[in-house]
């Protein structure tokens, strides 16, 4: 500590105010301490306390500072305590001693002034000594043996650097602690023996020793050197160039085993290998090489290969060589080796640049393939891209080729003359830009289609000339693909089709043309045609108005006779009663005749219904017998429980009477005529045109001539007839064969010539319950009372019994004539509850149209439609009529029930 205090002092002159202000500091002190004795003693030296201060002073501020602290003494000794009078006693001795004190103190300032350079010397060693310590990689450190009982047992340190302490067990200081405070187990063992060793060798040692440092294995390379008692070592970390030697080692091994396995993977291979040093000269060459070129690894080294290099190849390959050696870079090259069988060879040869781990250059390794097939092909190829390009620059079409991603990447010199714009500016999707602005997005989303799906590309658009005019070509373009099926690029070309396409316009106007002029002919045969097939029922109608007049005359008969005796005797109810009911029967009769008849006549679409055969046909009978008249023998033979089948009723009846009427003409008036029901089961392909199941067949047979096989052949042909000109339209085979395939069932003919004819229809059965038409019984008219009702009818006979039944059911009844009366007083708002209304009527309104007005004017007032004949306009039925429709003759309580049901129902 005092040495410590010793240097501060010393080297205080380097800051001369620091050093002289501490030398006036040590003279004031000495001055105190001089009063502090005088107060203790009665005569106390003068100059005993100013020595210390003179050499204080001499050591903090130098000898100038030690000489003035002794004068500064000698002054204040003088000034506080030697006495002024000479004549004192103790004058001169006093003085003697202030002198003997400036003498001395001088000369102590001279020996301070050497102890002071040795002390500024000793501090400078130690500062070097320190700042280089301090500094140090490497650790050092001062230990002293700790002794039990003479015998050493462990050792403590006195100093360590700071490289040493960095070394230590985290948070383990060094300094004044023992080795086993340190470390523990075996390496604390460890370090206190090899550290007994070293105190007690003559001469320093340098030892590798291995510690654990926080678990961590540590390896030292240690110096240690007995200083005094003590120990001097020195010590630095070598765990990493330990770790990178066994890398390296191990490294050196590996490449000694990758350069053995390296060799004979290179041997193997079917290409030639070679490697040279950092010269141009060879170090190595594989079994291939040698193999081919047939020659030993002796003659092939350093240059000998170049012996089998073509003499034409031999300077290029050496100056490409000289390049890229020099450049340490990369090198490819092709050129002529000769074989062992004296042939000269293409090879293609890569070579890379070798370097060690530092970077070191170390030659360059190469491999060399035979391309002598690959050269052979490549000229054969360019003689045929040759002629290939010869080809397309002779063809006419625009020629081009697109990458898989759908980017144009090549275009002909056709497409380039035609366009005028260099290919350059078309690449990729430029091309888009010669196309027209309308076939723009049509071209591009059919070229996206190809692309997605790798379809053909087939598509008309226009492309613009170089002169500005657009002319239309047809675009056509395929996948070249791979053998996994990838697309690796698409050809295609652009054919000039202008000529074509307006040749093709042209045509497509003459065909719309003349496709128009077919249908107004079609038009017209149509119209023909429904005006032949309404012949063809006229006839037939014709063929039956005898007989039906007899039986309306009979029908006649019935009810004016009836009505006759009535008149003459109204009193007798029971008789006038059983008169009344035959001539309603027998009016009942006459509509079921009319029906029928209008149902022949005029032109309707098929309505299907579920209906009993056996009923329908029992239901036209009369109507047939009076077709054929009663010349001929006509018998109906329906087997009971024939069952139902979805059919037109009405389409029924009159392909029935088509097929009883033609059988007349067949027998000529004087044979027999066989109606034939019945159920059979069909097999498939059993009747052409059916499937298999149950069918109701219904056959026509005559005893007439028969049919010849070219004419059955032709039976069902339209307007195909054997009958003289003017007797037959030839429709009524083709429309019973057309109703037939309507109704899912067929119809067959059997006949030959002298055996007569059998035509069968065919229809479906099935197990529904047939349509049956309810007759509604008389019933209490109290829900009619006072009902608002407005009756349009023109027929005034007609009007007054409607108006008459109206009234008795309770209803109030106002009439009008014809739709615009109707009209005008509806427009004078007048309520009513329902309106009735006649169909045909005078006045240019009828009732559809009438009901049409009212609904909408009225959208709540109920509406009833009555007709004895609406004639084709209406025949359609549902497509014009959404009102309901009660048709003429209708008895009360069927107008009741409609009036009922229109009261009830909610409006249309």
């Amino acid at each position: 500590m005092i040495g410590r205090w010793a240097q501060r002092f010393a080297v205080a002159i380097e800051r001369p105010l620091v050093g002289y202000l501490a030398a006036l500091g040590a003279v004031a002190a000495a001055v105190l301490v001089r009063a502090a004795a005088g107060l203790m003693m009665a005569s106390p030296p003068n100059f005993m306390a100013f020595f210390p201060a003179v050499l204080f002073a001499t050591l903090v501020a130098g000898l100038r500072g030690g000489l003035a602290a002794t004068v500064l003494s000698g002054v204040a000794v003088w000034a506080f305590w030697l006495p002024k009078d000479t004549l004192e006693e103790t004058w001169r001795l006093q003085h003697v001693q202030l002198l003997l004190f400036l003498f001395t103190g001088a000369l102590t300032a001279v020996i301070a002034k050497a102890l002071r350079l040795a002390i500024q010397r000793g501090a400078a060693v130690e500062a070097r000594f320190r700042a280089f310590q301090e500094q140090a990689l490497d650790g050092f450190v001062i230990m002293e043996p700790v002794r039990e009982a003479g015998r050493v047992t462990d050792f403590r340190w006195t100093y360590a650097n700071p490289a040493a302490e960095r070394m230590a067990p985290k948070g383990q200081g060094l300094i004044g602690r023992r080795v086993t405070e340190v470390f523990v187990g075996e390496t604390a063992t460890a370090m206190i023996e090899r550290l007994r060793l070293a105190l007690n060798a003559a001469a320093p040692d340098e030892i590798e020793v291995r510690r654990v440092i926080d678990g961590a294995e540590r390896w030292m390379r240690s110096s240690a050197m007995k200083l005094g008692d003590g120990l001097a070592v020195s010590f630095h970390d070598i765990t990493d160039q330990r770790l990178a030697d066994q890398a390296v080692r191990a490294a050196e091994e590996e490449a000694r085993r990758s350069r053995d396995e390296f060799e004979h993977i290179a041997n193997a291979a079917p290409v030639m290998i070679w490697m040279s040093g950092p010269s141009l000269g060879a170090v190595w060459f594989n079994a291939s090489w040698l193999a081919f070129t047939g020659r030993r690894m002796q003659e092939e080294l350093a240059r000998g290969w170049l012996e089998e290099v073509h003499p034409e190849d031999r300077e290029r390959v050496l100056a490409t060589y000289d390049a890229h050696f020099t450049a340490r870079s990369r090198a490819r090259l092709e050129y002529r080796i000769l074989r062992h069988d004296g042939a000269y060879r293409w090879i293609d040869e890569a070579a890379a640049p070798r370097f060690d781990r530092d970077g070191k250059f170390l030659g360059y390794i190469g491999s060399c393939s035979d391309i002598t097939d690959r050269k052979t092909a490549e000229a054969q190829l360019r003689g045929g891209e040759a002629r290939v390009r010869a080809l397309v620059d002779s063809l006419p079409q625009l020629l081009w080729s697109a990458r898989p991603d759908g980017d144009f990447d090549y275009f002909s010199p056709q497409w380039i003359d035609f366009t005028g714009v260099p290919a350059a500016e078309h690449l990729g999707d430029g091309w888009l830009k010669a196309v027209h602005p309308d076939d723009r997005d049509d071209l591009q989303a059919a070229w996206s289609q190809a692309l997605q799906g790798g379809l053909p590309f087939d598509l008309e658009h226009r492309l613009r000339r170089h002169d500005g005019v657009w002319r239309w070509f047809n675009a056509r373009a395929s996948a070249i693909r791979e053998e996994d099926g990838a697309i690796r690029r698409w050809f295609g070309s652009s054919s000039d089709v202008t000529e074509i396409v307006e040749a093709r316009r042209d045509l497509e106007e003459r065909v719309a043309e003349r496709t128009r002029e077919l249908e107004a002919s079609l038009e017209e045969r149509a119209r023909a045609e429904a005006a032949l097939a309404q012949a063809h029922r006229l006839e037939t109608v014709g063929r039956l108005t005898g007989g039906v007049a007899h039986d309306f005359n009979n029908l006649l008969t019935v009810v004016i006779g009836g009505l006759d005796m009535i008149l003459k005797n109204p009193a007798d109810t029971d008789r006038v009663k059983r008169l009344s009911e035959a001539a309603l029967a027998a009016g009942r009769r006459g509509e079921r005749l009319t029906r029928q008849l209008l149902a022949f006549s005029r032109r309707q679409e098929l309505k299907l219904e579920v209906m009993d055969v056996g009923a329908l046909i029992e239901q036209v009978e009369p109507l047939v017998r009076r077709a054929v008249g009663e010349a001929i023998d006509l018998t109906v033979d329906c087997q009971p429980g024939i069952g139902a089948s979805r059919l037109d009723p009405a389409q029924f009846e009159a392909a029935l009477l088509n097929l009883v009427v033609n059988a007349a003409d067949a027998v000529e008036g004087g044979g027999a005529i066989n109606i034939l029901t019945r159920r059979v089961v069909l097999a498939d392909g059993e009747v052409s045109g059916v499937a298999a199941g149950d069918y109701v067949a219904v056959s026509v047979a005559d005893t007439g001539p028969g049919m010849a096989p070219e004419v059955m052949q032709r039976a069902f042909e339209p307007f195909f007839t054997t009958k003289d000109v003017g007797k037959g339209t030839g429709l009524g085979l083709a429309q019973v064969y057309g109703f037939m395939s309507q109704c899912g069932g067929a119809v067959t003919i059997d006949s030959a010539p002298g055996e007569g004819a059998t035509v069968t229809l065919y229809v479906p059965a099935i197990d529904a319950v047939p349509t049956v038409e309810v007759v509604r019984e008389p019933t209490d008219d109290s829900w009619a009372a006072g009902a608002a009702i407005l009756l349009v009818e023109d027929d005034a006979a007609v009007r007054a019994v409607t108006e008459s039944l109206l009234q008795e059911m309770g209803c109030e009844v106002t009439t009008d004539v014809d739709g615009p009366s109707a009209m005008a007083r509806l427009k004078t708002g007048q309520a009513f509850d329902l309106l009735i209304s006649d169909i045909v009527m005078p006045g240019g309104m009828n009732g559809v149209e009438l009901a049409r007005w009212t609904h909408i004017q009225r959208p709540g007032l109920p509406i009833v439609l009555t007709t004895g004949y609406a004639g084709d306009q209406f025949a359609g039925g549902s497509a014009e009529i959404t009102w309901p429709v009660v048709r003429k003759p209708f008895r009360a309580e069927q107008l009741s029930a409609a009036v009922r049901d229109a009261l009830t129902r909610v409006a249309p």
